[in-house]
């Protein structure tokens, strides 16, 4: 059996190991997550240098270790210097990041989820605040229904019928149920949802709008408002963390990307 192979994979996590080496968390499209050794990355002259910072994507030669394999050489493919030049684009893209880490738990081929993941980070580089957190949640939704747990938006799951929701948004609302997947006629549940709310987590879960052009998605996302976008972002935070059973470390820093002092007015 050969004790070197090479892959592409994207950085999600670094952490130090020892006095000189980081251990990284990458996802490959052929082989899932992995956890690879990058040895002297953390000197002035590391030959790694930058290609073990968060969402490179690299050309990878790595061999065989007994616990850990460890990266020979490192050819950047793809970085995506845009998101860092604002702190919504960033955080997005670390939630993103989180998420996925959680997903890809397993080192078998995942190359839908490396795909996307790749695809929204090229997103979101350019992309102002509120449509950010648009294209996120477009994103996690698809993460969610890659995963098998994507919450049921259009059947009811305490009774099977089709939710219809009302054109207006009146004193009308349905429980969520994290446990349960989804809306509740009954009115009980986790959460509360308005129509509004309903009728976004409706919108994103519909194939047509997973598969639309950003140009035209973030022109309809425009008929939500921010404040929809942000709740329903919550519902699905918790809803993850409840599935994953696991608390979610980036998404509060992204409340502070809404906060008042930090959006725009109008």
């Amino acid at each position: 059996m050969s004790r070197t192979y090479t892959t592409v994979g994207i950085n999600l996590k670094a952490m130090p190991l020892g006095e000189n080496d980081r251990l990284l968390s990458v996802l490959t499209r052929d082989r899932g997550l992995l956890k690879l050794v990058a040895p002297h990355c953390r000197g002035s002259r590391s030959r790694l240098g930058g290609r073990v910072d968060l969402f490179v994507v690299n050309q990878l030669f790595i061999a065989n270790g007994r616990s850990l394999d460890r990266i020979l050489q490192a050819e950047t493919v793809m970085t995506y210097h845009g998101l860092t030049t604002q702190l919504a684009r960033i955080t997005a893209a670390q939630y993103l990041g989180e998420v996925v880490l959680y997903q890809a738990d397993h080192p078998q081929p995942q190359p839908e989820l490396f795909d996307l993941l790749c695809a929204t980070l090229e997103q979101l580089q350019q992309l102002p605040s509120r449509a950010a957190l648009a294209v996120l949640l477009r994103s996690l939704c698809r993460l969610l229904d890659l995963s098998g747990i994507a919450p049921q938006w259009h059947q009811c799951g305490d009774g099977g019928g089709a939710i219809h929701v009302p054109a207006a948004d009146t004193d009308w609302r349905l429980g969520f149920s994290f446990a349960a997947g989804g809306l509740l006629t009954t009115g009980r549940g986790d959460r509360q949802l308005t129509a509004s709310e309903v009728r976004l987590g409706q919108w994103l879960a519909t194939p047509a709008t997973q598969e639309c052009d950003l140009k035209n998605f973030l022109e309809e996302s425009q008929v939500y408002p921010l404040s929809v976008w942000l709740s329903l972002e919550r519902v699905l935070r918790q809803y993850m963390q409840f599935h994953f059973d696991k608390v979610l470390r980036v998404p509060p820093l992204l409340d502070t990307c809404f906060s008042p002092l930090m959006v725009p007015q109008p």
